[in-house]
């Protein structure tokens, strides 16, 4: 048997340079696997089945689960990278205008805000997955905010719902508050009368409740500011939450165009306003979009991370827009359960104060994965 001049084999040597050269390709394979490119973006018009896909591929390729369930028991839901037209094309604004003349209660300013405000229609580019709440949040969930930290609500301080004064004088509306709104509630009723503070409140404290990067911190003024990147739970930007809403549509709304159908997907004026009975329902009583969120459409409006400023789609960026930097107002969507069929199109923009609070708002959260 030959030996090397350090006496060992050279079978020995041949084995060894086997062994090492093994386990360096069984790294680089490992690396391979490990960088394998990532399921193709949601780049809307996609149909449902596809929306599902979408979801399916990235839950997969990030090794998790489409629908997971948080410490309150809320189930969130993975929403794929994507592309979409966001806001509206000429020949819908047209159309909500005409819309607009049926509707027996008209806002001051209603057709300007059509016209302006839904477009440019433009694309946008969300290069992140995250999680959206399946359903608003419901009072139970925030009950448990409520009772783990006997937080008293901004609505509570400021003498009660229904206003957007920050010392409501109107004895009647010192009851309208998160458990007791002004209509009869349950556990799994949307939470409203709250203001976009008590919120963000209760957004920090879910962060800290399952370790978490917390999304707000305070600035010197206090004001809470969105910390980059973080991790926790946070209201959605206006961009994330239209693209969760239409799931892979560019119609009306997240089923199609078809007006009548809404009733079947939505609580609004015409489903939620019948006789002694109003108010919000219970989440997840309606249909969902095809992402498998529900109240989408109506129930309650929801709350988004963005000011407001009625000029911003002519100058949102590509990728991520965040919203405008500074404002008064911030963004809310979907419509609630005391507003109309035009109100509750995935395109329709509104608005209300920091410190506003009704029966009629209440949020929905997102996460990182």
């Amino acid at each position: 048997m030959e030996t090397s001049h350090h006496g060992m084999t050279l079978s020995y040597l041949y084995d060894r340079r086997l062994l090492v050269k093994a386990l360096v390709v069984g790294l680089l394979i490992g690396h391979a696997c490990a960088a394998e490119p990532a399921p193709p973006t949601a780049v809307a018009p996609f149909a449902a089945d596809q929306a599902k896909a979408h979801q399916a591929e990235w839950a997969k390729h990030l090794a998790t689960s489409v629908e997971q369930q948080n410490s309150l028991g809320m189930t969130v839901v993975l929403i794929p990278p994507g592309e979409f037209m966001m806001g509206s094309s000429p020949d819908q604004i047209e159309f909500a205008l005409q819309w607009l003349t049926t509707i027996p209660r008209i806002a001051p300013g209603e057709a300007d805000r059509l016209r302006n405000e839904e477009q440019p229609q433009h694309r946008v580019v969300l290069t992140r997955p995250i999680r959206i709440g399946r359903t608003e949040v419901t009072v139970g969930q925030f009950r448990q905010f409520v009772e783990a930290t006997n937080y008293v609500t901004e609505t509570e301080r400021f003498g009660g719902g229904n206003s957007s004064k920050a010392g409501e004088t109107d004895p009647a509306k010192r009851t309208a508050i998160w458990h007791s709104p002004g209509y009869k509630v349950t556990n799994q009723s949307p939470v409203t009368q709250i203001t976009w503070n008590d919120m963000i409140a209760f957004c920090n404290w879910l962060s800290e409740r399952e370790h978490r990067e917390r999304c707000y911190r305070q600035s010197d003024q206090g004001v809470w500011m969105r910390v980059a990147n973080a991790n926790g739970y946070r209201l959605p930007t206006e961009a994330e939450w239209e693209f969760a809403c239409r799931a892979g549509t560019t119609t009306h709304y997240s089923f199609g165009d078809e007006v009548a159908a809404l009733d079947d997907y939505a609580w609004f004026n015409r489903t939620a306003e019948k006789g002694k009975e109003i108010g919000a329902r219970p989440v997840a009583a309606k249909r969902p979009n095809p992402f498998g969120l529900f109240d989408m459409h109506g129930n309650a409006w929801e709350r988004c991370q963005d000011f407001h400023d009625s000029t911003w789609y002519g100058k949102s960026p590509l990728e991520d827009p965040q919203g405008p930097a500074t404002g008064s107002h911030r963004i809310v969507r979907g419509a609630g359960w005391h507003y109309f069929d035009l109100h509750c199109r995935s395109a329709y923009r509104n608005n209300y104060s920091p410190i506003s609070r009704t029966g009629n708002t209440g949020f929905r959260v997102v996460c990182g994965l």
